[in-house]
């Protein structure tokens, strides 16, 4: 796999195999170990009392993933006990310094692998209940996803799929907790010095589409998109007044192609991220509009837990700063199997067969990590 010229700043440090990681462009927080590990529990204050934890701890700063579902239980912070941040090639150890750094490990293969199950079966059945739904009035979208299980001949190296997406996905989001492995190209919120940004995302296709930009020239991917970003702008100008919406355009993220929103704003004083997190998440991107009746069809529908696929992964400070991206192209990775998730947007005008497609594509980053693609 070639590695992108940008990602050299990383090769040191991911050589010498975190087990915790957040990589954005030029940034980079990574961790190797646990001094501290909580459960933020459940519930609409879940992200509030992982910050007070936090605080409590006295850390310079905590990886944190969350479940999809507030309900459910799994979501984690983590604070490491060793904690290096690259910040435009600068380095500076937040916890530990550099004789605590492990030895490089050379040479780590990735185990031969194969597809286990997948949850291809009644995936038009789920789609044509999602379009009756919204024929009816009851929602106008609602975001499925399927479930594909690998399994591989050895322990999967997290490390490994974690360097192979950060050379592949250099625009996205990489992160790395718990074993919950990915690269997110959407940005749900970040927040420094008062400054909140965040990137809408919706409507996919792929570069190698022949039918190349005209595939987003549809009623149906415009009001996909324009729902996702509308979710978004309606929680983030609560908090910021003065929010800058950019128009729509084209944005890719590997090998594809979405329609992007991006979104910008002086927040009032004294705003946490947490806040933010809470009135976002989750937004038309991953859940459907609306909220709540969305969330219910997804429950009738999908027949599995999506744990922390599509819920807020990234990192957070006892100031209530941090970032965080939706997560997606991603996989929990258990020993010698792992677990990835797909989804895509049902609005009026979809299509069973073209939407499957698109979990396939969305899929492909991580299957390629695994080398089974």
């Amino acid at each position: 796999m070639t590695t992108d010229s940008r990602r050299s700043p990383w090769r040191d440090v991911l050589s010498r195999a975190p087990g915790l990681a957040w990589i954005r462009a030029d940034f980079g927080l990574f961790g190797w170990g646990e001094s501290i590990r909580v459960d933020p529990g459940t519930g609409a204050d879940r992200f509030d009392r992982a910050l007070r934890e936090l605080k409590a701890n006295g850390a310079p700063a905590a990886f944190a993933s969350f479940t999809f579902d507030e309900n459910a239980a799994g979501s984690i912070v983590v604070v490491p006990q060793v904690m290096v941040r690259i910040d435009r090639g600068a380095t500076t150890y937040l916890i530990g310094t550099a004789t605590d750094l492990p030895e490089p490990v050379a040479g780590v293969p990735m185990p031969r692998g194969r597809l286990a199950g997948d949850s291809h079966d009644g995936w038009a059945t789920k789609v044509e209940g999602a379009l009756s739904a919204i024929r009816a009035g009851e929602v106008e979208k609602v975001v499925l996803s399927r479930r594909l299980t690998v399994e591989l001949d050895g322990e999967i190296p997290s490390h490994v799929v974690l360097a192979r997406l950060a050379a592949a996905e250099p625009d996205s989001h990489t992160f790395l907790v718990d074993r919950f492995v990915g690269s997110s190209p959407e940005l749900l919120v970040s927040l420094h010095d008062g400054l909140a940004r965040s990137i809408s995302l919706a409507g996919s296709a792929d570069l190698d589409d022949p039918a190349g930009l005209s595939s987003f020239q549809t009623s149906k991917m415009s009001r996909e998109h324009t729902l996702a970003a509308d979710s978004v702008e309606e929680a983030l100008r609560r908090f910021s007044p003065r929010l800058m919406r950019s128009p729509i355009s084209v944005a890719t993220y590997g090998d594809i192609r979405h329609l992007s929103t991006i979104f910008e704003g002086v927040t009032h004083p004294g705003t946490r991220i947490t806040e933010l997190l809470s009135a976002l998440h989750p937004t038309a991107a991953v859940a459907g509009t609306p909220t709540k009746p969305a969330l219910e069809l997804i429950g009738e529908l999908e027949g599995h837990d999506r744990g922390r696929y599509a819920g807020p992964v990234g990192w957070l400070d006892p100031a209530g700063e941090g970032e965080f991206a939706i997560a997606l192209r991603c996989g929990q990775l258990h020993g010698r199997s792992a677990t990835l998730h797909a989804g895509a947007g049902i609005v009026e005008g979809s299509d069973p067969e073209t939407e499957f497609a698109e979990t396939r594509i969305k899929l492909r980053p991580m299957l390629t990590a695994l080398g089974l693609s």
